[in-house]
C-alpha cells in the first residue's frame, strides 16, 4: 500500500474539501470490521497491481483514506455506496427520458463515476444511453440521472431519508405521463427544511410553470452548456446547505419530520444459513439460481440485505424466523376517498401500522422516504385506476427502485383486464371492491402475520 500521504487537493478553490477517513471510520461507515479494512487495502489482482483500496500514512503510522479513493474502490466492486460516504457536497437530481440526451448531458457536463472526478480531464467514452442512469460525480456536486419522473420522484424521497436530499432537481419538459407542477409540489412536500430548487429543460416555455416556486432558470434543450454554468453556480451556493446538515448532524439536531433511519441489517452467508438451519451450499445455490438476492464484498463474500430476505420468505410462504419478523409490518394506503381510507386503517391497524397517503403522485416520494436505510414499506394498498395517472408507469417504478421493490402492491378497484394486466407488471395482489372487508384477508397470508383470534 501507498505509504506517503498524496498531495494535498489542487482542485477549484469552490470545489468542496475532500474528506479523509480514519480505518475505524470507514469500518463504522461500511459495515465491516477492522480486518477487513486492512485486507481490502492489501488485495491485489497480481502482485504488479497497486493497491485495491488506496490509503496513506501519517507521520505517527495510522492509516488514513482519501474520500475519492474509496468511491473509486466501491464502485469498481458494485459494492453499495453508504449514504454516509454522499453527504460532502450538494446533490442534483435529473429526469431525462431521452436516451441520447442523457449522452449528451454526461458529455457536456463531464461526468463520472464516484471516485474518478480526478482523474485526467479527457471525458472517457460515454456509455450508451441506457447505461447512463444512477449515479455520477464531479468536483461539485453528485448528480442522480434517471429516465422516469415516477421512479426519479421515489429516488427523491429516498435519499431524503438518508440524509442527502436532493438540492436541486433538473426537469426535461415535457415528463411522460406527469405534469411539472404536480411533481414539483410532491418534491417540496417531502423536503420541508430545505426544499430543492428546480431547473426546467424545454424548447416549449409554455410547459414550464409559471412563477412555481423554486424555480430558478429555464434553459432550451439546444443550450446544455448554460446547463453546465447553472449547476456550477447554484452547487457553490448550495454547499453552504450542505455544510448546515452535516453540523445539524454531528450536533444530534434531526431537521426532518421524518427521523433519517438507521442502517439496514447487513446478513453474512453463515447467518443466514443458521437463520434456515441449512449448510452453507444451500444459501449459495439460493443465490445462484436467483431465488435469494444478495451482494458480494470486494472479496467476493455473499452479503444479504435484511428486506431481500424478508422478500424471499415470503414469496414462498416459508415461516419468518424471529430474528427477520418486523414487529408491525408497515402497510400504506394510497389514493382512497377520506372515508374509505379510514375504515381501511381501522380495519388493518390491530395488526399492521398504517399510513395514508390521498395522492398518488405524492405517495411515490413519501414511500421513497419510508423506505430510506432500515426503513421498509411491507406493503402499498392503492386504489387504481384513477384520472391522469399512468398506473402502469407508477407501479413499475415501484418495483424496479431497489429500495422499494420488496415492497409488496394490492390494487384495489379496476376492470378485469386492468387487473391481469397489473399483475403482469408484479402486482402481488388485486382486490376488486369493498378494500376494508378483503384487503386484510389477502395481507395478512402474503406477509406472514397471524390474524388475532
Amino acid at each position: 500500500m501507498n505509504s506517503s500521504a498524496p498531495p494535498k487537493n489542487q482542485g477549484s478553490r469552490n470545489a468542496p474539501r475532500e474528506p479523509v477517513y480514519l480505518a475505524s471510520q470507514l469500518a463504522s461507515i461500511c459495515d465491516v470490521d477492522l480486518k477487513t479494512i486492512h485486507n481490502w487495502c492489501d488485495r491485489r489482482e497480481s502482485s504488479d497491481d497497486p493497491a485495491e483500496l488506496e490509503s496513506f500514512r501519517t507521520q505517527g503510522g495510522h492509516l488514513r483514506f482519501h474520500h475519492a479513493a474509496v468511491l473509486r474502490f466501491l464502485t469498481r466492486w458494485g459494492y453499495p455506496i453508504p449514504d454516509a460516504l454522499l453527504q460532502d457536497r450538494p446533490h442534483v437530481l435529473v429526469v431525462e427520458p431521452d436516451g441520447e440526451a442523457r449522452r449528451a448531458l454526461v458529455k457536456a457536463l463531464l461526468l463520472k463515476r464516484p471516485g474518478e472526478e480526478s482523474a485526467d480531464a479527457v471525458n472517457p467514452a460515454v456509455p450508451p444511453g441506457d447505461q447512463t442512469l444512477g449515479l455520477w460525480s464531479t468536483p461539485r456536486y453528485y448528480l442522480h440521472l434517471w429516465d422516469d419522473p415516477h421512479a426519479a420522484l421515489i429516488s427523491l424521497g429516498e435519499r431524503t431519508g438518508a440524509g442527502a436530499p436532493p438540492d436541486l432537481a433538473v426537469l426535461s419538459l415535457p415528463m411522460p405521463s406527469f405534469d411539472a407542477r404536480a411533481w414539483i409540489h410532491a418534491a417540496r412536500a417531502q423536503v420541508v427544511d430545505d426544499p430543492p430548487l428546480f431547473v426546467l429543460v424545454t424548447d416549449t416555455p409554455s410547459l414550464a410553470p409559471a412563477a412555481e416556486a423554486g424555480v430558478v432558470a429555464n434553459v432550451p434543450r439546444a443550450r446544455i452548456e448554460a446547463l453546465g454554468e447553472i449547476l456550477d453556480l447554484q452547487a457553490q451556493t448550495l454547499l453552504a446547505r450542505v455544510t448546515e446538515r452535516a453540523t445539524q448532524a454531528r450536533l444530534g439536531r434531526p431537521r426532518r419530520r421524518v427521523p433519517i433511519a438507521p442502517k439496514e441489517p447487513i446478513y453474512v452467508a453463515s447467518q443466514v444459513a443458521s437463520i434456515w438451519n441449512v449448510d452453507l451450499k444451500t444459501v449459495h445455490n439460493w443465490v445462484e439460481r436467483g431465488d435469494m438476492e444478495a451482494f458480494r464484498t470486494p472479496g467476493r463474500h455473499l452479503r444479504f440485505r435484511r428486506r431481500s430476505l424478508l422478500s424471499f420468505l415470503r414469496r414462498y410462504n416459508m415461516e419468518i424466523p424471529a430474528e427477520l419478523t418486523p414487529e408491525r409490518p408497515r402497510v400504506m394506503v394510497v389514493g382512497f376517498s377520506a372515508d374509505e381510507g379510514r375504515r381501511l386503517a381501522d380495519a388493518l391497524s390491530p395488526r399492521y401500522d398504517v399510513l395514508t397517503q390521498p395522492s398518488h403522485v405524492a405517495s411515490l416520494a413519501e414511500i421513497g422516504l419510508r423506505s430510506a436505510g432500515a426503513g421498509l414499506l411491507d406493503a402499498v394498498v392503492v386504489a387504481l385506476p384513477v384520472d391522469d395517472l399512468d398506473e402502469r408507469r407508477w407501479i413499475a417504478a415501484l418495483l424496479r427502485h431497489p429500495d422499494t421493490r420488496y415492497t409488496r402492491i394490492v390494487t384495489v378497484g379496476g376492470t378485469s383486464s386492468q387487473r391481469q394486466a397489473w399483475q403482469n407488471l408484479g402486482v402481488a395482489a388485486t382486490v376488486m371492491t369493498d378494500a376494508h372487508t378483503q384487503v386484510g384477508a389477502v395481507l395478512d397470508p402474503m406477509l406472514g402475520v397471524t390474524a388475532p383470534l
